[in-house]
């Protein structure tokens, strides 16, 4: 892991030295290719600070006008089909998670440009108003805690608002853990989370409701899909509970969207051959992850992996990296 992360700084460091000595044309040369996207939050600023993966608004019509108005943007029905243009970058766009803010701030401009995407929900409505890592994100950042007690462990609260046990985050301890086990955190932090201005920060954890929900589903450029029930990580519990979170979430978006849902991507991009088999065994017809554990599974026409977006760099690092079809 720490190669790879290596890698991946030297890989976008390479990338701004050659801008720098004027190779933009080059980095930025269309090419052919396919790739499927994968966004998570759009926010009105693009602040990392509660979650890693958000990109501000502007930056996000940015790019889609770019895309649309240079590559070839379909829609995940046309990408699976292989209705692809010769020549140029062939590219469907999805959304993990369900936040209330692709409802509000992608959703306009998607609309504006006339771009397809697949929205995918994590149906954890009746457990909780918000996904467990967003809650934990807001809290470990306001709490005035600067230690607890989890599952008989002592965390601690570093310098990055990080609680820690031996150096492992509170947050990565819970990927591996069922979510009963992290709904316990709720009582643990729940003078912080009443005291949260959430008005303020509703971009970071409000989800989109059935409504909104079913009004993407009836939208001809959009399509709902599946992220589980409870964004738990699905290869950290036991099979006949991620197996249940699988096939309740398609049932309740069913019941919501009133129409077959076909489509589910792994939270966290965590999969197993026999989950993703599952998967397509209960009805679904397209199956995302982020990167193939196996190089044989790229065979599997069900399954697909992603390009995830990266809020950290340039507009145009972001097209050059995408164009490449990596950050290395």
């Amino acid at each position: 892991m720490l190669w790879m992360r290596i890698k991946y700084r030297l890989g976008l460091l390479y990338k701004i030295l050659l801008f720098k000595i004027g190779l933009k044309k080059w980095l930025l040369k269309d090419r052919y290719g396919e790739r499927i996207l994968v966004f998570h939050g759009i926010d009105s600023i693009g602040e990392t600070k509660y979650n890693s993966r958000f990109i501000s608004k502007f930056f996000f019509e940015a790019f889609i006008k770019h895309i649309s108005t240079h590559y070839n943007v379909i829609s995940l029905d046309d990408f699976y089909a292989k209705k692809f243009k010769k020549n140029t970058l062939n590219i469907a766009i999805t959304f993990d998670d369900g936040l209330l803010n692709n409802y509000q701030n992608a959703l306009p401009i998607l609309k504006k440009y006339k771009v397809p995407a697949c929205f995918y929900i994590t149906t954890i409505h009746e457990k909780a108003p918000y996904l467990w890592a967003d809650f934990l994100d807001l809290v470990s950042i306001h709490t005035k805690k600067e230690e607890i007690v989890f599952q008989n462990k002592a965390y601690i609260k570093n310098q990055k608002n990080e609680f820690t046990h031996q150096n492992v985050s509170l947050k990565n301890i819970a990927k591996t853990i069922t979510y009963k086990d992290i709904a316990l955190l709720y009582d643990i932090f729940k003078e912080d989370w009443n005291a949260l201005p959430k008005e303020e920060l509703n971009e970071y954890w409000e989800l989109m409701s059935p409504d909104q929900i079913k009004e993407i589903a009836d939208h001809p450029l959009f399509t709902i899909g599946s992220h589980a029930e409870t964004h738990a990580s699905l290869i950290n519990i036991s099979v006949a509970t991620a197996k249940e979170e699988i096939l309740q979430s398609k049932k309740s978006l069913e019941n919501i969207c009133q129409q077959p849902i076909e489509e589910f991507a792994f939270p966290f991009g965590y999969y197993t051959e026999e989950l993703a088999k599952y998967c397509l065994e209960v009805g679904y017809k397209k199956v995302l992850l982020v990167d193939y554990n196996i190089k044989s599974h790229a065979e599997n026409e069900a399954l697909k992996n992603r390009f995830v977006m990266n809020p950290y760099i340039t507009l145009e690092q972001q097209l050059a990296c995408l164009l490449k079809g990596s950050y290395f």
